[in-house]
């Protein structure tokens, strides 16, 4: 009976699988054929579909298959989004900066009428059995009066009209309503009088409002209810009430570790012979477990394995555990063997240098400045001024094969916070650079390079903090370049790359306007070809002064190849101490492509004859002073 049942089962999969389109290597069968064994493969993406396409028959499934079906759902929920990206994404979320504000939500509810006539109607909820009207007939006849018989033999075919007036008839429909059947139904008649509703539909001291559709079909409620509602940048709209954000975030991080400790990894241990030992990581700290491990001959000890927590492992071994390794022995146990000694020269061979190819570096710098005033006769603002500079480097270099690869990083975040405004961020920069060189010649080096550039804090306008002008990744710049370097002394290289192609993009465009940064308003996106030149140049004057010069120039091919796009960056330092030192950065930039409003002597904006803003390129400037707290790694 199983077998008949397991047949069954598969021929209707396979019916199915052809009724959805899914290949399954199955051709049909005739009577004399044998069922064959092929081979069914299916890429990730293949099946998922697949999968997919099976839950959405209704008549696949049984009701008591739902626990298979739901499970097939999660699996297929997990190939969509993996559960790291979930959580990710939720423990972003800012559930503190919610700005919610209490008002009035007008909530409607329509009842549909059924009228009578033109001034009485029924709520049409309730079905009815029949017709609510009730139709009358009557029918006249004619009379004939007794003294048209007098003349009955005077009148010629007097027969024939008598019996014309006598069919002469009449019938008078009437429609009334049943008034008894709507009342024994427990249906209320309602009637509109002078633009009243009598009985009135809402009770007395209702704060509904009542209004009848356009076409009079229906009747529309509408009350006003308290509410509590978010903002526009939120996922949410109506909130049930004040706390529920906080208590949302907790809720999600309760599941995060509920799901954490719940959740286990399973590990294999192996020995030579390949035999696997299962081995489960949890978050709760099981007891030790004992394995024994062995080597090519065989000998073995005895190993204790513990799991303090889900991504830790303890090894341990056996107590009492005795290990004889070798010792020295007196000389009396050493037989001695005069023989004349050897005293030629040994041959030397020199030791091989071990090259170092990567050597890395991190350093970083904090600067503080603050300012109190209290009853200041000359006027001023407290303040209290920061700057973060973190630099990280990875280089490699290969003297044998004359090449060499840069890597390096800078993140650069300044903020202000005054009485009057709070707080402010007053630099936002995120560089990463990574070149490669390959020796030409003496000074000339065949170079590719990559450099990329953004922010990662919100941009605001100020003294407008309420409109967000830039963000992570918006906008964002990398400029892709190959050519070649020149090092005409050192610590100076001119690198010069006429094939480059440089993109800018900003990626959220609902929220940042991209056609402040010389992007198109219908694309995200700026595309160029050009030719780039990058000089670089590092100073000392004298002892531990150093003056940091570096220039970008980039042109771009198609589109006003003369207007040079230049980012020129100068840093002066001077060391005071082992940990501090004085900084001044000046940092100018000009791009022909991100404009600015043009105002006039009252600074109002300048407008275009068609009502818009006249913008031009301007130079951007930025500069820095301040006493710096450094640590090198």
């Amino acid at each position: 009976m199983r077998r008949v049942l397991f047949v069954f089962a598969l021929t209707g999969m396979v019916s199915l699988a052809h009724a959805l389109g899914q290949s399954t290597n199955s051709e049909p069968l005739a009577e004399n054929d044998t069922i064959k064994e092929k081979f069914i493969d299916f890429s990730s993406a293949e099946a998922s579909d697949y999968i997919i396409r099976l839950l959405q028959e209704d008549d696949l499934w049984r009701p008591a298959g739902d626990t298979m079906r739901l499970s097939l759902e999660r699996l297929i929920n997990h190939f969509n989004e993996p559960m790291d990206s979930v959580k990710h994404r939720l423990t972003r979320f800012e559930y503190d900066s919610l700005e919610l504000s209490s008002t009035f939500i007008a909530q409607r509810d329509t009842i549909p009428l059924r009228w009578l006539n033109d001034t009485t109607f029924i709520t049409d909820t309730v079905p009815l059995e029949r017709t609510p009207f009730i139709t009358q007939k009557t029918l006249y006849t004619n009379q004939l009066d007794s003294t048209y018989l007098i003349f009955s033999e005077k009148i010629p075919r007097f027969d024939l009209l008598i019996d014309s007036i006598l069919h002469a008839r009449d019938t008078i429909t009437e429609v009334f309503i049943d008034s008894a059947f709507l009342e024994s139904r427990g249906i209320q008649m309602y009637q509109l009088s002078d633009e009243r509703i009598i009985p009135p539909i809402l009770p007395p001291g209702s704060n509904k409002a009542l209004s009848f559709s356009t076409d009079s079909s229906q009747v529309i409620i509408t009350e006003s209810i308290p509410a509590v509602v978010a903002d526009d940048k939120s996922p949410f709209y109506i909130v049930p009430n004040q706390q529920m954000p906080d208590s949302l975030k907790y809720a999600v991080q309760e599941l995060f570790r509920y799901t954490e400790s719940r959740d286990s990894i399973l590990v294999y241990f192996s020995d030579l012979s390949g035999l696997k030992t299962p081995f489960w990581l949890t978050t709760h700290e099981d007891e030790l477990q004992r394995l024994w491990v062995k080597n090519q001959s065989n000998d073995s000890i005895t190993l204790w394995i513990g799991n303090p927590t889900k991504h830790d492992i303890t090894l341990q071994l056996e107590d009492q555990l005795h290990v004889e390794r070798r010792r020295k022995r007196t000389a009396e146990h050493i037989p001695i063997t005069t023989i004349r000694p050897d005293r030629s020269l040994a041959s030397i061979k020199p030791l091989e240098e071990i090259p170092v190819y990567w050597n890395y570096n991190l350093s970083s710098s904090f600067s503080l400045n603050q300012n109190f005033f209290s009853n200041w006769s000359r006027g001023g603002e407290s303040s209290l001024a920061t700057m973060l500079d973190l630099k990280a480097a990875a280089n490699y270099n290969n003297t044998e094969a004359e090449s060499r690869w840069t890597n390096n990083g800078r993140l650069r975040y300044g903020s202000i916070v005054t009485e009057e405004h709070g707080f402010r961020t007053n630099r936002d920069e995120l560089e990463l650079n990574s070149q490669y060189n390959k020796v030409i010649r003496e000074k000339i080096d065949f170079s590719s390079g990559f450099h990329f550039k953004t922010q990662i804090a919100r941009g605001y306008n100020y003294p407008n903090d309420s409109v967000v002008i830039s963000k992570f990744l918006n906008p964002a710049r990398f400029t892709i370049g190959a050519g070649i370097e020149y090092e005409p002394f050192k610590e100076t290289t001119l690198n010069f790359s006429p094939l480059s192609y440089r993109n800018t993009f900003v990626l959220d465009t609902t929220e940042i306007d991209q056609t402040s940064y010389g992007i198109d308003a219908d694309k995200r996106s700026r595309q160029e070809m050009g030719g780039q030149l990058v000089i670089n140049n590092t100073l000392s004057l004298w002892e531990d002064l150093e003056i940091t010069n570096s220039i970008r120039l980039f042109s771009g091919y198609l589109d006003k190849p003369q207007n040079i796009d230049v980012d020129w960056e100068l840093n002066i330092e001077k060391r005071i101490s082992w940990y501090f030192r004085v900084s001044f950065n000046i940092h100018m930039m000009y791009d022909d492509d991100v404009r600015f409003p043009v105002l006039d002597s009252d600074g109002e904006p300048v407008l275009l004859p068609d009502g818009s803003e006249k913008r031009s390129p301007k130079i951007q400037l930025k500069q820095f002073l301040g006493l710096t707290f450094s640590f090198n790694f």
